[in-house]
């Protein structure tokens, strides 16, 4: 009996704590870095919304997407698989992380309030050229257009790929297994504070300038507390060893001579393998599904709080519930994962997110219908609706860092250095980009093409919902394809 109880309990010290006493310092540093990503990440997700929708419009987020985003993401890619050769990657953190931190300090304090001097009036082309309205208005709006294009780009580079690409470079499969699931735990503390931390800078700032300034200063201070967190971890780890010198699984010098790539060579390195691309469809399907519920429940949301400060608030809120969800899947994750095949795990998220996709669009589209018997209740349809898309958005994040974001970088892992940097970048940066501007395309399609700024994206629900079913059913085959390729590759590792 007790032989029994002693087993029982030293299985349950193994799950909740997979993390063993020599690791500690590796998996607190890390877990740290990602901490302060993600909340610089839902600070900014939250507080561009409210620019765009609120001072804009929610219709303009698929032009954003498709002519801002879009560009400047394959822009970047270009330029990083040519410094990745001439910085180490430690110093390409640096880099990065201070270019994003200063211009969001440059935004609060300079641009943004001089909005009115800086910002051309373009309305009477607008009137001239109808068909390229939300154009006109990003390009009249530079400065709010760039504010979101370089908030986007900071959850492509700096989470996706610079984070990611660290952890991976640190990290071996048997510990990733452990590793993972917990640094999304760790990391939702970044979410949930970023939405208590915007509920407080909207509720007591004077205006939505001021609480743009508390926003930039915390950003500056979680960028300054990530160049920390990195000379921290190369001092545990070693230099040589996050620069990719040194092999993490044997902790010696790479027999093989890594050789150096001109672009070309990288590009074609890249685009001729079927395992990135796969990875690149996961990605893809991942971004087009979002942004298809997204930019229907934003516009929601505008209807019920048109102000910027309200929208924002709202946003925070949302964080927070998203933070707790999530950090509750993350636990489970932590074991699960440990339990099941990487495919079983990788497919939970396109089911999630299938499911509750499902339900949100069949509101939206017969909201009409039900709008009478809703009322009866003292509940306006919009309010339900809004209500059903923030669950929606909710139960899908907290699943997409539980499992998606695990799984996926686990994929990462068997592949050989320059696979892993470059093609990372191909998959993550690039394939975020083309998932995100996809679903704005199909948005921007509809709006400027067929229906010329006439419809809203609420009125236009029934056709991305068709769309939503078949980019999911490719997303499933895509899992399936990678779960043998990673086995595979997995196999030859070991």
């Amino acid at each position: 009996m007790y032989r029994r109880l002693f087993q029982m309990s030293s299985l349950l010290s193994k799950i909740e704590m997979p993390i063993q006493k020599g690791e500690w310092p590796k998996f607190l540093t890390t877990a740290l870095m990602l901490l302060f990503v993600l909340y610089v990440y839902s600070i900014l997700r939250s507080s561009k919304d409210a620019i765009v929708v609120s001072l804009m419009s929610a219709e303009l987020i698929s032009t954003l997407k498709l002519y801002g985003t879009l560009p400047i993401a394959v822009l970047f890619m270009l330029l990083y698989t040519k410094l990745v050769d001439v910085f180490s990657k430690i110093q390409l953190f640096h880099i990065i992380n201070w270019f994003f931190a200063i211009f969001f300090a440059l935004f609060a304090f300079v641009l943004f309030p001089n909005a009115e001097n800086i910002h051309p009036n373009l309305d009477y082309l607008i009137e001239s050229y109808p068909r390229f309205k939300y154009m006109i208005i990003m390009v009249s709006n530079w400065s709010f257009s760039l504010y979101y294009i370089l908030s986007e780009l900071w959850g492509s580079v700096m989470l996706t790929l610079m984070f990611w690409q660290l952890a991976n470079q640190v990290t071996l499969i048997p510990e990733a297994k452990r590793f993972y699931p917990m640094f999304g735990f760790a990391g939702q503390a970044g979410l949930i504070g970023a939405g208590f931390l915007m509920t407080l800078f909207t509720q007591y700032s004077a205006g939505w300038g001021q609480s743009l300034n508390y926003i930039a200063i915390s950003i500056l201070l979680s960028c300054a507390a990530l160049s920390i967190c990195m000379t921290v971890l190369s001092g545990i780890v070693g230099v040589d060893t996050i620069n990719g010198k040194i092999s993490m699984a044997s902790k010696s010098p790479k027999e093989k001579v890594k050789i150096k790539m001109g672009f070309i060579e990288s590009l074609k390195y890249i685009m001729s393998s079927k395992y990135i691309g796969l990875i690149a469809m996961l990605v893809i399907c991942y971004g087009i599904s979002i942004n298809l519920v997204e930019g229907i429940w934003k516009g929601s949301v505008k209807l019920i709080h048109p102000d910027a400060s309200a929208f924002a608030k709202y946003m925070g809120e949302v964080q927070i519930y998203t933070g707790i969800m999530t950090a509750t899947a993350m636990l489970c994750g932590a074991f699960v994962l440990r339990l099941i095949r990487w495919k079983t795990a990788a497919i939970l998220t396109p089911l999630m997110i299938l499911v509750t996709g499902i339900g949100f669009f069949l509101f939206i589209v017969f909201k009409g219908g039900l709008s009478s018997f809703i009322e009866t209740f003292g509940i306006s349809a919009m309010f339900l609706a809004a209500f059903f898309g923030s669950l929606q958005n909710v139960l899908s994040k907290a699943t997409k860092y539980a499992f998606f974001d695990p799984t996926k970088e686990m994929s990462y892992i068997p592949l050989d250095e320059d696979l892993k940097a470059k093609g990372k970048a191909a998959a993550d940066v690039v394939g975020g980009r083309l998932g995100k501007s996809g679903g704005a395309f199909i948005q921007w399609f509809f709006l400027q093409i067929v229906f010329i700024g006439s419809a809203s994206l609420i009125d236009l629900a029934p056709y991305f919902f068709g769309i939503f079913l078949v980019v999911m059913v490719m997303w499933i085959f895509a899992v399936n394809a990678l779960s043998e390729e990673f086995t595979k590759k997995s196999a030859e590792i070991e």
